[in-house]
């Protein structure tokens, strides 16, 4: 009907509608201030984590226990039951898995080639957040499930970027459900992936730092060893003298029971033992013929190392143990050269373990052997010098 609302109505639909306004604008409000409270509460306790990852991995110098520091956190923190760290080798196209957990357990996974997500990665250098339709993303860039592990249902792939180069990753994934990484969720990993990479650039500055420092220490101690030989051979005209000097001194820097020091006598293809030391005692023994690997070392004048599978080497170059003495498994045989012919070798042998003979152990033997094969060829023409000076007198 017409008239309905009287003045008085219109009054009170004015007065209920403002008060809806004031409470419509509270709730609002509330809403806004709880939004913010729960905001700087997460902000609050992210940056609690933060502080904590960095606070461990500004006293962790180790880089695997960087990967695990941090992949043992990241597992605390997300609602993922995998978690993976790996790292790019770009020379190869290999990745090579860090730290990898699903369900609580650990997997010590192989490395393999990188498939097309992984080079999308590296190329774009920005994060994969992969929330829903995992089986397109599967199709899209040829993933597989690592062996042992379950498909995943949501993955975030975050970069460690140092410089402008990823040089590898964090993923988050869980195999139960769809959209379970939110975006304070990715913030969050991205802040601890920048932390770690900077944590693992200073990890490999360090390590880079020692390994520096250990090669210049190793360095001066090698040449104090070279100088203490030589001014021993600059002083020794005895040539058995000199076999015994170098061979006493050789077998107590390096990690061999057994050393040898042998010449060759080309013409009736011998090799004469000079000096011949294993396990703490000295042995006098007999010439024998040249074997493959003599022969072989004559020929091509390089120094032959064989620091495993000694047995196949043993059978390959029919070596014989020289008697009283037994079979090793590191060798390491270095020739004795004089103008352009190998006048003979110096071996280091050990035989408890292999890989006994290290880079840094080959360049000494090397050094020391060029110094005695000039002090032996000095000692020769001294000899040879007398003999002709008694010849001629």
């Amino acid at each position: 009907k017409e008239n309905a609302f009287s003045d008085s109505d219109v009054r009170l639909l004015e007065t209920l509608s403002n008060t809806m306004g004031v409470a419509l604008e509270s709730a609002r409000l509330f809403d806004e201030t709880n939004r913010l409270l729960k905001e700087t509460e997460q902000q609050k306790a992210e940056l609690g984590v933060i502080n904590s990852v960095q606070e461990g991995l500004a006293k962790e110098l180790d880089i695997q226990a960087i990967y695990d520091l941090v992949g043992d956190k990241i597992r605390e923190l997300f609602n993922a039951q995998g978690v993976v760290i790996a790292t790019f080798d770009h020379n190869t196209a290999i990745e090579h898995f860090k730290y990898a957990v699903e369900d609580g357990q650990r997997f010590y996974l192989n490395p393999r080639p990188y498939d097309k997500l992984r080079q999308y990665m590296i190329m774009s250098r920005e994060k994969i957040v992969i929330n829903t339709n995992y089986e397109e993303a599967y199709a899209k860039f040829g993933l597989k499930t690592l062996p042992g592990t379950n498909q995943t249902k949501s993955a975030v792939f975050v970069p460690l970027v140092i410089g402008d180069r990823v040089n590898s990753y964090i993923s988050l994934q869980n195999n139960e459900i769809e959209n379970a990484f939110s975006d304070s969720d990715i913030r969050l990993l991205e802040t601890l992936a920048n932390s770690m990479s900077v944590a693992l650039e200073n990890a490999r500055l360090f390590d880079e730092t020692n390994r520096l420092l250990k090669e210049t220490e190793q360095r001066t101690a090698e040449l104090a060893v070279i100088n203490s030989v030589q001014e021993g051979l600059a002083h020794e005209l005895d040539m058995q003298g000199i076999y015994n000097l170098v061979g006493d001194r050789i077998q107590k820097l390096f990690n061999a029971q057994s050393v040898l020091i042998a010449t060759f006598d080309h013409e009736k293809k011998m090799e004469i033992f000079n000096y011949n030391f294993e396990k703490g005692e000295k042995f006098i023994s007999k010439p024998r013929p040249l074997n493959k690997l003599r022969e072989k070392l004559i020929e091509e004048g390089q120094l032959i190392l064989i620091n495993e599978n000694a047995d196949e080497a043993i059978k390959k170059f029919g070596l014989l143990a020289i008697p009283g003495t037994v079979n090793s498994k590191s060798m390491l045989f270095m020739p004795l050269i004089v103008g352009d012919k190998v006048s003979g070798y110096v071996s280091l042998q050990n035989v408890d373990i292999e890989n006994a003979f290290s880079d840094s152990d080959v360049r000494l033997l090397s050094t020391l052997s060029n110094s005695m094969s000039v002090a032996l060829e000095n000692a020769r023409l001294f000899d040879e010098t007398n003999r002709l000076l008694k010849e001629t007198e």
